[in-house]
């Protein structure tokens, strides 16, 4: 070799086209595609949800690098304002084939694990200022816990305690939405998606009689073919859930001047009204006046700070004729079986008379306050006054005392009731005077529905058969502590400022 010549490097040797990983790679995906034929075949729910399974695995691996990447507290931001609008839906929304793993507990699950990662790397928990209000709630659970000491039946009391516990979780979810405005706006839009869907569902099981598995009407032999029940189980539930939504609609014609949101919000009106008619449910019609009535006094002194006259004269209106409506529903003479379900005289004679739902309710507050005073004043333990009353000679043939606060009283007893009194009581005292003079518009404006939806609730709550599982109660309560926290946070905020 020459002095002036460089010296070659060796060629590198070519990298095979075809390699052993390429290989495992091809049988696998021979594996698969074989297996999920054979499950389409034989089980097509089981295979479709095998098939999901692998197209979510797949996308994570692919996507891995992006993934680390992500924000750790965005995505458990994300999960927090998706949970309440996944447990509305509940099990309407479950995996095909296995009915027990639906949305709502795969995205708490979720929530929980990004939760304790976000904790770890992060140290500090969301921000959240309305402890003193959650405080109450949480030493009425204290209570539960203890209550298990002294139940007789371990099994139901621990299932109840299980159902508390989700549903504990889900409050601090909806809470934690509190924590800035901008999540505040998207948990709003995330529940007006939810409410769309259960009051648009209704319309297909009104024209076409299409019912989700969840209805116990599904399979139900009924004279009622004209009865709606959307993802709940029964009308009562979703005519409840209907009135806790109904304040929330009055009160948008007293918060904004859009007329886009006005004709959507007056749209979802005679859609909820079309499903609510078809419940049947009086003690939700009379929770939808009693909202109503508060309104009148929650903005008798509003002014004309946001909204156009028209649209106060319209909400004006809208209240009138909903007050007129349930006085005709609860004294009505038709001869419709749709509309004479809600004669308050058929609940009296019923009672008087010793028969149906009128006398079932009669029966059903005497055991309940049996149940509580042969415990003294301690209550029987968590989940244990439903198996007394299914129980025993005098059985009603019902296991829930359709009350939730003689479900708290007979449960939990004098200590119990009080204490989830107390947290009620603190959050609509606390939801008044930020509905009243609040300065963001859209904090006073959630302030209002949601004050306006407890004070309906105190008559509303006869109407679910247990309230303990019932997601729109505790999802109300959530959304009163968020509003709380927004804005104490939000007046901190201004403070600090302006020091």
């Amino acid at each position: 070799m020459s002095a002036g010549t460089a010296p070659q490097t060796a060629a590198a040797p070519a990298k095979p086209r075809f390699t052993r990983s390429d290989a495992a790679l091809v049988a696998a995906g021979a594996g698969l595609t074989v297996l999920c034929a054979a499950a389409l075949t034989r089980r097509p729910l089981q295979g479709l949800a095998l098939l999901a399974v692998l197209a979510v695995v797949a996308l994570i691996l692919l996507n891995r690098e992006s993934l680390a990447r992500t924000d750790v507290g965005a995505l458990l931001v994300a999960g927090l304002v998706v949970l309440p609008a996944a447990a509305l839906l509940g099990p309407s929304f479950a995996i095909p084939g296995f009915p027990q793993a639906f949305l709502f507990r795969i995205v708490l699950a979720l929530v929980i694990a990004v939760g304790v990662t976000y904790l770890i790397v992060r140290r500090a928990a969301l921000p959240f200022a309305a402890k003193d209000v959650a405080a109450p709630l949480m030493l009425w659970f204290a209570w539960l816990l203890v209550g298990l000491a002294w139940s007789a039946d371990k099994t139901g009391a621990f299932n109840y305690i299980a159902i508390v516990v989700t549903m504990i979780a889900l409050v601090l979810a909806t809470a934690a939405a509190g924590g800035s405005r901008r999540r505040l706006l998207w948990l709003g839009y995330t529940l007006v998606l939810a409410y769309a869907f259960v009051v648009g569902f209704t319309l297909l099981e009104a024209r076409f009689g299409i019912r989700l598995p969840t209805s116990r009407l599904i399979d139900a032999v009924t004279s009622q073919t004209y009865a709606v029940t959307s993802v709940f189980v029964n009308q009562n539930d979703l005519a409840t859930y209907l009135a806790f939504c109904w304040p929330f609609m009055l009160c948008a014609f007293f918060f904004t001047r859009r007329a886009r949101w006005l004709a959507l919000d007056a749209l979802f009106i005679l859609i909820g009204a079309a499903a609510f008619v078809r419940t049947g449910s009086r003690s939700s019609l009379v929770a939808a006046g009693v909202s109503t009535l508060a309104a009148v006094f929650l903005f008798r002194h509003l002014g004309a700070r946001l909204s156009a006259r028209t649209a106060k004269i319209l909400g004006a209106a809208v209240a009138v004729v909903l007050v007129v409506a349930a006085g005709y529903l609860l004294f009505n003479n038709s001869q419709s079986d749709m509309l004479r379900q809600f004669r308050l005289e058929a609940l009296l004679s019923q009672a008087q008379a010793g028969k149906g739902s009128g006398d079932i309710r009669t029966s059903l507050t005497s055991r309940g306050l049996q149940i509580a005073g042969g415990s003294f004043l301690l209550g029987v333990g968590p989940g244990q006054a439903e198996s007394i009353i299914s129980a025993g000679i005098n059985a009603l043939g019902i296991s829930n005392l359709h009350n939730w606060w003689l479900e708290t009283y007979a449960d939990g007893g004098l200590v119990g009731f009080a204490l989830h009194l107390v947290f009620f009581l603190l959050l609509v005292l606390a939801l008044w005077p930020i509905a009243r003079r609040d300065p963001d518009a859209f904090t006073r404006y959630l302030a209002s529905g949601t004050v306006l939806a407890l004070l309906g609730w105190t008559i509303g709550a006869v109407g679910p058969s247990s309230s303990v599982s019932f997601a729109p109660v505790w999802i109300l309560y959530g959304l009163g502590l968020a509003v709380i926290s927004r804005s104490r946070l939000a007046a901190a905020a201004g403070a600090g400022a302006g020091a």
